[in-house]
């Protein structure tokens, strides 16, 4: 399946927590690495923002290598979806 640019939706993290914090938090809902960034108006993800282990996070979670989720509705749509709107 073709990737396309990710475009920080947050749809990945919030409906499913990564290995690596399922591993660093056990379950969580939410996961506690998943952040809005109001200057880029984009979910982020602290782990890959470690500066001393996030070259090897993002490797892990595939950061950069684009959105695969061809139904997600949530990349025409990004905003803050802790927010009640």
């Amino acid at each position: 399946m073709s990737a396309v640019p990710c475009v920080g939706c947050g749809w990945c993290c919030l409906n499913d927590q990564c290995r690596e914090s399922h591993i660093l938090h056990g379950y969580q809902k939410r996961c506690p690495e998943l952040y809005w960034d109001d200057a880029a108006l984009r979910y982020a993800c602290r782990l890959a923002a470690d500066p001393v282990r996030g070259e090897e996070f993002r490797f892990l979670l595939a950061i950069g290598e684009g959105c695969c989720a061809r139904f997600n509705t949530w990349r025409e749509d990004v905003r803050n979806r802790d927010r009640i709107d």
